[in-house]
This record gives structure tokens, C-alpha cells and sequence, in this order.
């Protein structure tokens, strides 16, 4: 009975929880007398870190947006204004002086 429950909570888990559990450092270093809810507890803990650990390779291998097209027109006019905003700064210009 104990096996056919064990197949059953096992087989609701990624794999690589699986390997993890049956590994020396997983189920038989963490859980000294074995049941069915302190096994289910140690792959509950184990699943979430290993659907944080894919979802992080995930967006770590997400293809980045392309970079916009840069309008050289527009950049001309931004730069215009930036260097008319410098003149009147260094002119005194402010709200106060108006």
C-alpha cells in the first residue's frame, strides 16, 4: 500500500524533483522515518524551487526586444532643444525670474 502511494504522489512532480528526491542527499538524508506526508512536504518544498529556478533560465533566455529605429530628424530636433534649454538655463532663465 505504502509503494502504490508513493507511485502516486511521485508521478505528480517534474522529474528532475524525482531524481532530486531519490538522490542520497534528497528523501533518505531528509525524511529518518519514511511517510507518505513528510516525503509529499520535502517535494512540495523541491518543486518550488525548481519552477523559480526555470522560470528565472527563462526570462534569463528570452529574446530581448530589437532596438527602435533611430530617426536622425528627431534626434537633430531633441538635441536642438536640450542645447536651447542648456542657453537658457546658463542665461539665468528660471520660474523665479520671469
Amino acid at each position: 500500500m505504502f509503494a502504490a502511494g508513493l507511485v502516486k504522489v511521485l508521478s505528480g512532480y517534474p522529474e528532475a524533483v524525482i531524481d532530486r528526491a531519490i538522490d542520497a542527499t534528497g528523501i533518505p538524508s531528509e525524511v529518518s522515518f519514511l511517510n507518505l506526508a513528510e516525503i509529499k512536504k520535502h517535494l512540495d518544498i523541491w518543486r518550488s524551487e525548481y519552477i523559480a529556478t526555470e522560470e528565472r533560465r527563462e526570462r534569463a533566455n528570452r529574446k530581448a526586444l530589437p532596438e527602435p529605429d533611430v530617426d536622425p530628424a528627431e534626434r537633430q530636433r531633441v538635441s536642438q532643444g536640450l542645447a536651447d534649454l542648456v542657453q537658457h538655463l546658463k542665461s539665468g532663465f528660471s520660474p523665479s525670474t520671469q
